[in-house]
């Protein structure tokens, strides 16, 4: 419940709804969301491009590095197709806003191919190992399925002509007993569990599935953000930001009111009973009683104003530094500097994405390796066992394409790396593909050379 609870007020939170109780009569409440742009600024720093991935060969001989170099292209072409990069920002985001993001990972026999897709935290209860709680050993997701989509899920046939609703085995629920197909119009409560050993699923309280794990692993991939050491779920980036992000609502609401009253001058008059007649206006003119006196209230004066913009500043400032995320992320930094001191102007959230990539790392090699293994099991594709990936990052900050290309020829000649790596770390999808073309260019322009 708590969990859940703290999911809501943060998802409450990034959407506006900022303030705490209920505003008085003619009270202006500004909300500036600076919160959800904050969490989407890291987000585009985690993934400023789609990230690529490498296979490290299963063998020392040759066919080990051909059979990592077709796993990678079917894994491209699989991301590509499945739309994975968007998704990843998608769940970037929402682990930021929430705490936690995951996804399903599973096969589609009718597409020929694994489906992803994303599920929200707050509908799974996990159960995790004593002694390790990254282990899990248990996942149950619970939702609300129509009756077609219940139909669906257990592999309902449709309606026979001149024989009824027709399907491969009874229903097992009194509700559906004498249709034998569950009702279209009505939505029930699912719940699927799921381990390493089994699949059960319940529908209405009963179970209608109960058999052996079709794949042999949990098919739900996590990945909580910023989590303590012995715990599965993680924290909102909104923990931090809560307090500042309402009083900079109220500041801003606060210096609004002052300039909208200052706009319409307040007439004080001093020594007067009545004030029947008095207008303020162009070419007004008032007629005062002896020893009365009448002058315009000027909000603005001695300075108010700008104590509230400075305490704004300062708000400001606290939340960029709460956030990690400094000015200069957003192209201003307000000065002159060199790129040496942008650098480390913008250190905070160059650390910050660090972090989050660590949390990321797990979960792609968690996800790739389910995906590479439906391909082999159910896709009939061989590719030799291969699992491990490695998720290469672009880089954080923009960079010198030259100096990159130049570094990178730098250390193929001084071999430290290979030609393969090379252009993996420049971007290159197909590290051996593109070698190929390099060899087969050398070879014909030979040719040439040679006639």
């Amino acid at each position: 419940r708590a969990r859940l609870a703290r999911y809501g007020e943060a998802l409450a939170f990034s959407r506006g709804e900022q303030w705490l109780g209920r505003s008085r009569r003619g009270e202006p409440r500004l909300t500036c969301n600076y919160a959800r742009t904050l969490l989407r600024k890291v987000a585009a720093y985690v993934f400023p491009a789609p990230a690529t991935f490498t296979v490290p060969a299963g063998g020392g001989d040759g066919t080990g590095e051909a059979v990592a170099n077709r796993v990678e292209r079917v894994l491209a072409d699989l991301v590509a197709e499945l739309d994975l990069a968007r998704l990843d920002v998608e769940l970037c985001v929402e682990a930021a806003v929430l705490g936690d993001a995951a996804l399903k990972v599973t096969w589609e026999a009718a597409a020929g191919r694994p489906a992803v897709a994303p599920v929200d935290p707050a509908t799974l209860v996990v159960a995790a190992a004593a002694d390790d709680p990254r282990r899990l050993l248990r996942v149950s997701q619970l939702y609300g399925l129509t009756g077609e989509g219940v139909a669906a899920l257990l592999g309902r046939a449709g309606e026979a002509a001149g024989r009824g609703v027709v399907a491969h085995e009874p229903f097992a629920l009194p509700d559906f007993a004498a249709a034998r197909l569950p009702d279209a119009g009505r939505t029930y409560a699912v719940a699927e569990h799921w381990t390493a050993e089994r699949w059960r699923v319940e529908v209405a309280g009963q179970t209608v599935r109960d058999e052996p794990n079709p794949y042999g692993w949990i098919p739900y991939v996590l990945v909580a953000n910023n989590p303590r050491p012995h715990e599965v779920w993680g924290e909102s980036d909104l923990v931090d930001l809560y307090d500042v992000c309402r009083e900079l609502n109220a500041r801003l609401s606060a210096l609004s009111r002052v300039l909208e009253v200052s706009g319409s001058p307040i007439a004080v008059l001093e020594n007067v009973d009545g004030s029947e007649g008095i207008s303020v206006g162009p070419g007004a003119k008032w007629e005062l009683p002896e020893g009365a006196r009448a002058y315009l209230l000027d909000l603005l004066s001695g300075g108010g104003v700008g104590l509230h913009v400075q305490y704004v500043d300062l708000l400001y400032r606290s939340l960029h530094d709460l956030a990690e995320t400094p000015r200069t992320a957003f192209g201003d930094s307000g000065r002159d500097l060199s790129g040496a001191a942008l650098e480390v102007e913008i250190q905070p959230l160059v650390q910050k994405v660090g972090r989050k990539r660590r949390a990321w790392d797990a979960f792609h090699r968690e996800r790739n390796a389910r995906l590479l293994d439906l391909l082999e099991r159910f896709g009939g594709l061989e590719l030799g066992g291969l699992r491990r990936t490695t998720t290469v990052w672009p880089s954080v900050l923009p960079s010198d394409r030259e100096g990159a290309i130049r570094q990178a020829a730098a250390l193929v000649a001084a071999g430290i790396h290979s030609r393969r790596t090379a252009v993996a770390a420049l971007g290159g999808e197909d590290p051996a593909g593109e070698m190929a073309r390099v060899l087969e260019e050398a070879r014909a322009f030979d040719g040439v050379g040679s006639g």
